[in-house]
């Protein structure tokens, strides 16, 4: 007869959320309300969740020495850009109760070793832990381990966009990269390493194309792979916009929470909540939508509510993912 896994007492709750951009527009917001103003609305339903992660999508930093492999033509047409937050905004996380946050992404490396290694000391002196980028490829790789309730969680990042000089090697810093020679090797052993010191592993992935509703299907393999090989919860971001959840293997892929933090045109939002007792078993998966209005987060009335998961049903439509009127996705 096998052996039941051990109950987490009491069951842990994981909440993760998209891009966290405190960057551009939202820089005027910020001097004007000051750095809790983002989330400022909200902060009881995020503090309430054991664990909150999201993607950092810019580094804490001052410095004036952007990244020379970003074309100055395409920055100027606003086909590409160089992104920066001022550190004083970081203590914006710590009200708003992150405990973890990827950094694998495609401006991580926006202002050079220097903007990463800034981002790196802010994060450690906030006590915010961090993965995805490091001052050498074996620290990219590292999981962060955040323990809370018993539970021990292990969140890897991972990014398949990747700017040219973005990428960690043995010897220069950098982010850890989603694709390339040798890739799936390399991802295959963090996952089980990551395994067997966690009782949830956690993969944040940047991924896709801006702005598409859909994942392609590189995407989707990539996604499914991740479960595969180990992975309990794949999160994915940079399209900027929702794209559907996929529950595979009784496990999660949501391949695109849009923009949490951003001053942004597109007001939806959302954030996914996971329900953990048992050692890399999920116990209950739900999605909560919100709005971003003049780049801060709102709970969502009725009529956003409805209007966000009736889109999402339709975004998950492809496999079959359930999506109850409360919020709740069955798992299967």
């Amino acid at each position: 007869m096998s052996e039941q896994p051990q109950a987490l007492s009491p069951a842990v709750t994981v909440l993760a959320v998209g891009d966290i951009m405190l960057v551009l527009g939202m820089t005027r917001l910020l001097r004007q309300h000051g750095a809790d103003y983002p989330f400022q609305q909200v902060r009881p339903f995020l503090t309430r969740a054991d664990v909150l992660l999201g993607n950092l999508e810019a580094p804490f930093t001052t410095r004036n020495e952007p990244t020379p492999y970003k074309s100055i033509s395409s920055v100027r047409a606003r086909r590409d850009y160089i992104l920066r937050a001022d550190p004083r905004w970081a203590q914006a996380l710590v009200t708003a109760g992150f405990d973890v946050v990827g950094l694998a992404n495609n401006h991580m490396m926006d202002y050079r070793e220097g903007g990463l290694f800034d981002t790196l000391s802010t994060l450690d002196r906030l006590g915010i832990a961090c993965a995805g980028a490091g001052k050498s490829l074996d620290e990219a790789r590292r999981p962060a381990i955040v323990e809370r309730k018993g539970m021990r969680l292990a969140l890897l990042s991972y990014s398949c966009i990747l700017p040219i000089g973005s990428v960690a090697t043995r010897t220069r810093a950098g982010i850890a990269p989603a694709r390339g020679a040798g890739t799936e090797e390399m991802i295959r052993a963090d996952l089980r390493a990551a395994r067997e010191q966690s009782d949830l592993v956690i993969v944040s992935i940047h991924w896709g194309k801006q702005l598409a509703l859909y994942p392609d299907r590189f995407q989707q393999r990539l996604g499914r792979s991740l479960i595969d090989w180990g992975a309990d919860v794949v999160i994915g971001h940079h399209p900027h916009v929702l794209q559907g959840i996929e529950v595979y293997r009784r496990k999660v892929i949501a391949y695109s929470l849009g923009d949490f933090v951003n001053l942004s045109s597109r007001p939806e939002t959302a954030a996914v909540q996971i329900g953990v007792r048992h050692p890399h078993e999920i116990d209950s998966l739900s999605v909560i939508p919100l709005r971003l209005r003049a780049g801060q987060l709102l709970y969502a009335d009725r009529r956003t509510w409805m209007a966000t998961l009736n889109r999402l049903r339709s975004l998950c439509a492809q496999w079959g993912t359930r999506v109850c009127p409360f919020g709740g996705i069955t798992l299967r």
